[in-house]
């Protein structure tokens, strides 16, 4: 159905429940029964017991029959907005909110979000309700000023978000975090917010931030209680996956995840022209905020005008596999002392004695350092394996080590890092990137980064940008690519719109749906490229499957092969 022939729909359905039938001739009642019997078709075409109708703006569980493992679909059409209220899933039966019979379609410019969603636990909003369409759910246009176009927050906790489309919100595109309170309800200690799982979505051309994942002051923040000022301490994330999420042309930071205490992980997001309005210390590419530990890696972010990364965690940060190209080059582009780095980190929220460690980044072209590192209460820090080409301050630093533009330390003391097997030069020329000029930063096959990394398997590198194992050879190769002999001549893959893995995240426990019947092998690989389970000659269109026994958390890499290619698709244990 179109969206013409969908907003005509939605209002003959509204006029046939408000009609007044003393008035209608024959012809309208003919015409009104068919337009009832319409409404009872869309509305089965769900496939499912309840239905968000597009002209219903609120739902609360508390007036529904919702039970764990439900699905609650959201019918096809143009809405206003929508917000949800009170929902609760079980650890292992999440209640599944996804759009049916097409795209949802939600605008407005008078009401501060797109969808909110208040104190609900163990849910997965999903946009992946009709075949062939990416972003089943679209937040197309909020009020300006401080709305957010997907909002979770009231003690909400415990969810997967994904396959949704947000542009032109007043602030951010996303924002999933809840606020402390006066009464400390909400509070760190009181509250804490769990397996926040947001991934394939896409966001872009919002006026503030693109993703807001979880609070920004983890150090406290003064609120007003009568005529006092308290601190207040906001709540914690524990389990948190940002991955394969699509961020553009916003106006001040592209993702951000602060306050995420415990087993956080940011992976195969694209952030590209971010900080649009020029903010200072509101335009960083990615900004690992306050009271944030974990992984970031295979991230690529390009074309801002702030920091490509900016790194204000606890420590114990693993930043890796990531491509930052152009970091602020046209942010006062003849004003040296406008400093923007490829990746900033200080000590604003650092446990003493914990480390920050950089593998095998390929950064290209920042306005200013390389990696400019302010942290003295950090231990043990590692920069290795790194690609580092023509930061602009080579021309500041006659003075210092030649070295100084690549990886700055402020030219502090008490700065504990071992810097080894980079490559740093003022072009690209020497490197051999396979073609930068089309920002194809592979390397090529005479580059001298090839066979000269250190090995890094006991600190968990064992992939590259693309999720190819690493390393290939006697050596790691540096930067964030492995090379990869004879593309041209490697097998063409399946197509993964022909199936799908799910739940995704799963608890071990996990299933491949297929669209055809053929033999397929599977394999299931752990992070370090050892084989943990196999599965031959499948034919079922459904593939139970379970490593449960065998996985500790993390990341999998799942592969179907048969005799026309393979194709990999990877999962996340939690």
């Amino acid at each position: 159905m179109t969206t013409s022939a969908l907003i005509i729909h939605n209002v003959l359905c509204k006029v046939y429940t408000t009609f007044n039938f003393t008035v209608i001739s024959k012809l309208s009642l003919f015409f009104i029964l068919f337009t009832s019997l319409s409404c009872f078709v869309s509305a089965q075409k769900c496939n499912c017991k309840h239905v968000i109708t597009a002209d219903q703006l609120y739902v609360d569980a508390t007036k529904m029959d919702v039970q764990p493992g439900d699905t609650v679909c959201i019918e096809a059409g143009i809405k206003k907005s929508l917000m949800i209220s009170n929902f609760h899933g079980t650890a292992d039966e999440y209640i599944v909110f996804t759009n049916c019979g097409g795209e949802v379609l939600i605008q407005n410019n008078d009401v501060s979000y797109g969808v909110c969603i208040y104190n609900s636990s163990y849910f997965r909003f999903t946009g992946t309700g009709t075949k062939g369409v990416d972003y089943g759910v679209r937040i197309m246009e909020t009020m300006v000023g401080s709305s957010i176009g997907f909002k979770i927050s009231n003690g909400s906790t415990n969810y997967e978000i994904d396959h949704i489309e947000v542009s032109k919100s007043g602030f951010a595109g996303i924002m999933a975090k809840t606020d402390p309170k006066i009464d400390l309800t909400t509070n760190r200690n009181n509250f804490t917010q769990y397996q926040t799982i947001i991934h394939d979505n896409y966001f872009h051309n919002t006026g503030g931030v693109g993703m807001y994942i979880g609070h920004s002051y983890y150090n406290g923040i003064l609120t007003k209680s009568d005529d006092n000022e308290v601190l207040l301490f906001p709540s914690v994330l524990k389990g948190v996956r940002i991955y394969n999420n699509r961020v553009d042309s916003t106006g001040w930071d592209g993702l951000q995840v602060g306050s995420a205490t415990q087993d956080c992980e940011i992976y195969g997001n694209t952030v590209t022209n971010y900080g649009l309005s020029a903010i200072s210390s509101q335009q960083s590419g990615i900004q690992i905020g306050g009271g944030t530990t974990g992984k970031c890696y295979n991230n690529y972010v390009a074309n801002g005008t702030g920091n490509g990364m900016s790194i204000f965690g606890l420590g114990n940060n693993d930043i890796y596999n990531n491509i930052i190209i152009n970091a602020g080059r046209t942010y006062f582009p003849n004003d040296p002392a406008k400093r923007i780095h490829g990746i900033f980190v200080d000590d604003r929220a650092t446990i003493s004695g914990s480390s920050f460690n950089f593998y095998n980044n390929t950064i290209v072209s920042p306005k200013t350092d390389g990696i400019r590192f302010s942290s003295v209460l950090s231990r043990n820090n590692r920069f290795i394996n790194n690609i580092i080409i023509n930061p602009g301050s080579l021309m500041f630093y006659s003075k210092y080590s030649k070295e100084t533009p690549y990886i700055n330390t402020g030219g502090k003391t008490g700065v504990d890092a071992v810097i080894s097997n980079n490559f740093f030069d003022l072009n690209t020329e020497k490197i051999q990137f396979e073609d930068d000029y089309n920002n194809n930063f592979k390397l090529s096959e005479t580059s001298p980064a090839i066979e000269a990394g250190l090995d890094l398997s006991n600190y968990g590198i064992n992939f590259d940008f693309e999720n190819n194992a690493r390393p290939l050879g006697r050596s790691y190769d540096l930067g964030a690519y492995q090379r990869i002999a004879n593309t041209e001549t490697k097998l063409k893959s399946i197509s993964t719109a022909n199936y799908a893995v799910y739940p995704n995240p799963c608890n071990g426990k996990f299933q491949i749906s297929r669209d055809e019947t053929s033999n397929v092998n599977v394999t299931i690989y752990n992070i370090s490229g050892k084989i943990v389970k196999t599965s031959k000659n499948n034919s079922d269109k459904n593939l139970q499957f379970d490593i449960s026994d065998l996985a500790s958390k993390g990341k999998y890499f799942v592969t179907l092969s048969d005799e026309n290619g393979s194709s990999t698709i990877t999962i996340v244990v939690l």
